[in-house]
């Protein structure tokens, strides 16, 4: 039998994830922090129970915004269709097996954020051949409790 989800109002979506959109326009000189708030999008505020088409919506605004905003980073659109990919994997995810402890929420989103970071630069490189990994991937990984903790918090799976 499968859990009810706690849906937030539209509005309230679309707050969040248009407030972490801009974020990753103004951290643009702090990379580091910049790609913890990316993951937290792509793998939580975007995430949107009730519709497949805003969460792809948000998650490649996510990605443009953080290509826009990277000089040395190919703007060919391989981080907004790999965040897209993830974050509907994550959405399916949400939906059909939501989880109902902190524990298993943050297993899942280092699965996720593993599953992100190949798949965005695997994108990037078909896009644009080959690239500097940078340091952004550790960010995300050694930030995972801190923001999984606050996608956890954001949408209470398991209808808490």
């Amino acid at each position: 039998m499968k859990r009810a989800l706690h849906l937030r109002p539209p509005g309230q979506r679309a707050l969040a994830a248009g407030v972490c959109v801009l974020g990753l326009v103004l951290l643009a000189p702090w990379t580091g922090p910049q790609a913890l708030l990316h993951a937290a999008l792509v793998l939580g505020f975007a995430l949107d129970p009730g519709s497949a088409l805003l969460t792809a919506v948000w998650a490649a605004a996510g990605g443009w915004a953080l290509e826009g905003t990277l000089r040395i980073y190919p703007h060919l659109g391989g981080t907004a269709w790999a965040d897209m990919t993830i974050a509907l994997a994550a959405r399916w995810l949400l939906v059909e097996w939501p989880v109902d402890s902190l524990k298993g929420w943050l297993g899942r989103q280092a699965v996720l954020a593993l599953a992100w970071i190949l798949l965005v630069h695997l994108a990037v490189r078909i896009a644009a051949g080959p690239h500097l990994w940078g340091t952004a991937w550790v960010w995300v990984l050694l930030g995972l409790p801190a923001w999984g903790w606050l996608t956890w918090r954001w949408q209470r799976p398991g209808g808490r």
